[in-house]
């Protein structure tokens, strides 16, 4: 199926510009909160507070940005989160006290986060798009962000050396706020002006008993998002400890730390490849598949005392981690499109903020204990088995719901 002639003009600066933010909000702030940077100023402890507390006050704008963006579209939303992203990178680089730290992070990029991240880009997408071309979209919107920890860890490195962690924050700021900026004015301009009815003129009534009108939850949203969450509790608690994890282990910290930016680049291709396929098999199977295929790479992270433990967790992580994001958007999009899609996305980023709090926090204090980092990965294993049983219970109440069965209150 060709693409509409707006494709293109629509999609990639919009990846940029989610790819710009996400590389400024959380690789970008790994460098600034080093020991060269702002952690010679502060404390780490404040530093990763006010990046935990962006995160919780992100989550609480998700459902709020996501009802705006159901009724009048992401193009606003886009220019005040890039705005507010800057200012709190501008406040953060002229601070002189922890205090200022917080509020930089608590007030403005927190907040802003929740603008011009994911979750509205996702619902941009679920509005102007039939399933097809949408199902793309998400795939090449996450292969260009993916894109962003190779660019922005060792670009902020280079300027913190050259110009100063402050000059550097502010840099980042300007940077989401001159993209976000642009995307919204130049690109977004030519959006459709209204979503696109049902999502497809082929295959979307997949969706059609998620995405009934009313204040109830759809059938399955709750165990999905659950699943989704428990998921990425696990994902961001490998991404916050996965070097401390095998330096314990008794790796060289520099030779690890070189294996996890092989990550990012090792996603790519199934970051593009599975959304796409989700066209002709549902994307519930796939993210359930991954789930399956991923569990071994944890399990090779419990001891992990050997080098093809580490060579070989690597390796499968790599290759596909990165389908999580995309394939949730398209599941989400399959399941519930409709009137009500930007608010039940903010309502799971809920879950998923908790869960990308809890998953890193729980496998520091194991760490801490007599369990150490192996109590962590069984932890994480566990985390993924039941994943992976609440993402069974949700395709079932989802099967069922599709073949007529009188929808579930509570999801």
């Amino acid at each position: 199926m060709s693409h509409s002639p707006s494709f293109h003009r629509l999609v990639l600066p919009l990846a940029v510009s989610v790819g710009v933010s996400f590389g400024a909000i959380l690789y970008g702030t790994s460098v600034l909160i080093t020991s060269e940077a702002a952690g010679a100023q502060y404390p780490v402890w404040l530093l990763s507070a006010g990046f935990s507390g962006s995160v919780l006050t992100a989550a609480a704008l998700a459902v709020p940005v996501g009802r705006h963006a159901d009724r009048h579209g992401v193009r606003g939303i886009l220019t005040l989160g890039g705005l507010l992203v800057c200012a709190g990178f501008l406040t953060f680089a002229a601070s002189s006290s922890g205090w200022h730290v917080l509020a930089a992070w608590w007030l403005l990029i927190g907040p802003g986060s929740a603008m011009v991240l994911f979750e509205p880009a996702f619902v941009a997408l679920q509005q102007w798009f039939g399933r097809t071309q949408r199902n793309r979209a998400a795939g090449t919107l996450t292969l260009i962000t993916g894109l962003a920890g190779p660019i922005f860890i060792p670009a902020a490195s280079v300027a913190v050396d050259h110009l100063g962690w402050r000059l550097t924050a502010a840099l980042l700021g300007a940077a989401v706020a001159l993209v976000c900026g642009t995307t919204a004015g130049w690109s977004l301009h030519g959006a459709p002006a209204a979503p696109v009815a049902g999502g497809s003129e082929e295959s979307d009534d997949v969706g059609r008993a998620g995405s009934r009108p009313g204040r109830r939850l759809p059938a399955g949203l709750i165990p999905l998002s659950l699943a989704i969450a428990l998921t990425m509790a696990v994902l961001e608690a490998f991404n916050v400890h996965r070097i401390a994890r095998f330096e314990a282990a008794g790796f060289d910290a520099s030779a690890v730390a070189w294996w996890a930016a092989a990550v990012g680049l090792l996603s790519l291709p199934a970051r593009f490849l599975l959304p796409v396929l989700a066209n002709r098999f549902p994307a519930a199977h796939f993210y359930c598949g991954v789930m399956v295929l991923i569990l071994p790479g944890v399990l090779l992270a419990v001891t992990a005392d050997q080098p093809w433990q580490m060579y070989g967790h690597f390796i499968i992580f790599g290759l596909l981690f990165g389908a999580f994001i995309p394939l949730r958007a398209v599941l989400m999009s399959d399941w519930y499109f409709g009137a009500r899609f930007g608010a039940l996305m903010g309502l799971q980023a809920v879950a998923i903020a908790l869960g990308r709090a809890a998953g890193p926090g729980a496998v520091g204090w194991l760490a801490d204990t007599s369990w150490g980092y192996t109590g962590g990965m069984i932890l994480l294993c566990l985390l993924l088995l039941l994943s992976l049983a609440l993402l069974a219970a949700a395709m079932l109440r989802h099967r069922r719901s599709s073949r007529g069965t009188r929808p579930d209150r509570i999801g």
